[in-house]
């Protein structure tokens, strides 16, 4: 009775789903843009298997004006984007104006692609799926890099790693990922 609530209320099980979410990395593509997903879908093959605790999955926006909503608005924390919209993104420029300037970060580029995140997105992570996918990078179909992503600042975890500093330590507020 109470799924038939939901489904009528045309609500989704938030809660389930912000759980989901914390327990899996997710990372969004674009339907519009189909390499995106081709390339998150290698990007969480190589996370999942060198990098189990991640958990990572690879999930489809139907298009980037929606990364960039749920990107804005907190309800994701990393997707693929080519430089392009990334710079657009960040700058809050059209076809994203409608969602201000929004705080990303660069963990690595992929050829003419970036996988981003919020600023708010741990560091020990950001350094973890840095350094995973620079190592691994034969398993992938584009060039890895850390801090060639334009105008997109690198996330300081990835920087981290970059600079051969040591692993940042686990936040109280990290999330298993």
């Amino acid at each position: 009775m109470a799924t038939a609530g939901i489904l009528l209320s045309a609500h989704t099980p938030y809660r389930q789903w912000t759980i989901y979410r914390k327990r899996y990395l997710l990372i969004l593509t674009s339907k519009t843009d189909a390499p995106t997903f081709r390339l998150g879908g290698r990007v969480a093959a190589v996370l999942a298997a060198h990098l189990p605790t991640s958990r990572a999955r690879v999930v489809r926006a139907p298009h980037t004006a929606r990364i960039a909503s749920l990107i804005s608005t907190k309800q994701m924390d990393v997707a693929i984007l080519s430089r392009v919209d990334a710079e657009k993104l960040l700058a809050g420029q059209a076809p994203f104006a409608g969602y201000g300037t929004v705080a990303l970060r660069s963990i690595v580029a992929l050829g003419d692609y970036l996988l981003i995140c919020r600023a708010d997105f741990p560091d020990r992570h950001a350094f973890l799926v840095a350094s995973t996918l620079v190592a691994r990078r034969s398993e992938l179909p584009l060039a890895v890099s850390v801090g060639d992503s334009g105008k997109v600042p690198v996330h300081p975890g990835a920087r981290a790693y970059a600079n051969g500093r040591p692993l940042p330590k686990k936040a109280k507020s990290d999330n298993g990922k």
